[in-house]
C-alpha cells in the first residue's frame, strides 16, 4: 500500500469512528436501536442472525468476485454468473433461516398450549411447508448455475 493509499484509510477509518460516535449521542438513532433491540427475542432471534450473516457474506462474496473476475481477469460475463451465484446462496441461507424460525415458532406454539392441532397450527404449518418448498426452489437454481458455470469452464 503506498502513502497515499495508506492516507486516505486512515482518514476514512477516522470519519467512520467520528460518524459512530455521532450516532451513538443522537436522539433519533438511539431511539431507533433501542427499538430494534428490544424486538429483538427468542421468538425471532434466528432469523436475525441469518440475515446478518447473509449480508455479510452477499457484500464480502461480491467484493472478492469482484476483484478477481473483473480487476484481475476483466470477464463480466464470469461475473454475473458468479454474482448470481451468490445471490442464491444468500437466498438459500436467508430462507433457511426463516425456515429454522418458523419451525422454532411452530414448536413454541405447540409446547405452550399443550398439543393443540387447531388453524392457528395449520397456519404455522402451511408457512414451515412454503417456506421449505422456497428453499428448495432456491437450492435448485443454484445448483443450475453451478452447473452452468462448469460447462462454460470446459468448453
Amino acid at each position: 500500500m503506498s502513502g497515499w493509499q495508506w492516507f486516505w484509510t486512515v482518514v476514512g477509518f477516522i470519519l467512520f469512528i467520528v460518524l459512530l460516535i455521532f450516532l451513538y449521542y443522537s436522539a433519533p438513532f438511539e431511539q431507533l436501536f433501542v427499538r430494534v433491540i428490544n424486538g429483538i427475542s427468542f421468538g425471532n432471534v434466528i432469523f436475525w442472525v441469518a440475515l446478518v450473516v447473509g449480508i455479510i457474506g452477499f457484500c464480502a462474496y461480491h467484493w472478492h468476485a469482484y476483484r478477481v473476475y473483473i480487476a484481475k481477469r476483466h470477464s463480466v460475463d464470469e461475473m454475473v454468473l458468479s454474482s448470481l451465484r451468490g445471490s442464491t446462496f444468500t437466498a438459500i441461507l436467508l430462507a433457511g433461516g426463516a425456515t429454522l424460525q418458523s419451525l422454532q415458532i411452530l414448536c413454541v406454539h405447540l409446547l405452550d398450549g399443550g398439543y393443540m392441532v387447531d388453524a392457528e397450527f395449520g397456519k404455522r404449518l402451511g408457512a414451515l411447508v412454503a417456506l421449505v418448498v422456497v428453499t428448495a426452489i432456491f437450492c435448485v437454481i443454484f445448483w443450475l448455475l453451478k452447473v452452468i458455470r462448469t460447462e462454460t469452464r470446459s468448453a
